[in-house]
């Protein structure tokens, strides 16, 4: 039987590299929008020359959930789906995707799906991903890394360091005030993906690399004792490398992978954005 797992762009991750069985691994583009144009956050968007446009753009701008069409298309391809969403609290991908899963049970009776709201973005959806593929590779049965996955969700979250809240402000996440005061006096804001999946600011951190120390601080306070660790980065590679060192100064043996945002983390994280996804 194929198994499945399928995610929306809110998921980082381009592919997966199963070792013991085929594993069907799809990403479901979400659309961005510069005012009248539309860019398909697929495999094939030059973030970077999306960025430039954005950038460049003084209007309005922001993002558009997949159909439910377009997961089922996805789901279609296996017989057996697990399917991630970005945080419902962001997006109305987890909506899309729940009518997807619906429509997969009545049209295939003899098959199974699973779906997931991650509660969080980027990162986290990707260590989900990578243990959701470790749990089938291991032979266990459906039922079972269903329950698995939804008791390993709870130890895994994410934290961020933002330098601008632009995107955040066009899209009511939050106060117009907070995000320019930020951008005025230069101040870097560490957030986290609350246990019910809003993205909220814990502290605004002055200095070059202050943030990236809270951050580790803050991994410390959230249980992080050595687990896997994955860094997103928004063309930040230095600073993603930068935080990979503090880690591994505490935990010489942390596996911590790198990898760039896609393009709706790039949008929300913006230019020097860093998201890290960790278990505790």
């Amino acid at each position: 039987m194929q198994y499945g797992i399928v995610v929306d762009s809110g998921c980082d991750l381009t592919h997966l590299n199963p070792t013991s069985q085929p594993i069907h691994f799809d990403r479901v583009p979400l659309k961005l929008d510069i005012g009248e144009k539309v860019f398909i956050d697929d495999f094939n968007l030059d973030i970077e020359a999306y960025m430039k446009e954005m950038y460049a753009y003084k209007g309005k701008t922001g993002s558009a959930a997949p159909s439910p069409q377009a997961w089922l298309d996805a789901f279609e391809k296996s017989d057996y789906v697990f399917a991630i969403s970005i945080t419902s609290t962001l997006s109305g991908s987890y909506s899309s995707a729940k009518t997807a899963c619906d429509m997969f049970k009545e049209q295939y009776p003899n098959k199974k799906i699973h779906l997931i709201d991650s509660l969080s973005a980027g990162p986290e959806i990707t260590l989900i991903v990578q243990k959701l593929a470790s749990y089938i590779e291991s032979g266990m049965d459906f039922e079972t890394i269903c329950e698995h996955i939804e008791a390993y969700q709870k130890h895994t979250h994410l934290l961020f360091v933002l330098k601008s809240l632009d995107n955040f402000i066009k899209n009511g996440r939050v106060s117009k005030v907070k995000g320019t005061i930020a951008g005025l006096l230069g101040i870097k804001l560490l957030g986290i993906a609350s246990d019910q999946g809003d993205l909220e600011l814990l502290q605004k951190c002055r200095g070059k690399l202050t943030a990236y120390e809270n951050l580790k601080d803050e991994m410390l306070a959230r249980g992080y004792k050595g687990g896997k660790v994955i860094i997103a980065h928004c063309f930040a590679p230095e600073l993603a490398k930068f935080l990979s060192d503090i880690l591994h100064e505490l935990f010489p043996n942390c596996s911590v992978e790198i990898m760039p945002t896609s393009g709706l983390c790039s949008y929300y994280a913006e230019q020097g954005g860093i998201l890290v996804g960790f278990e505790s």
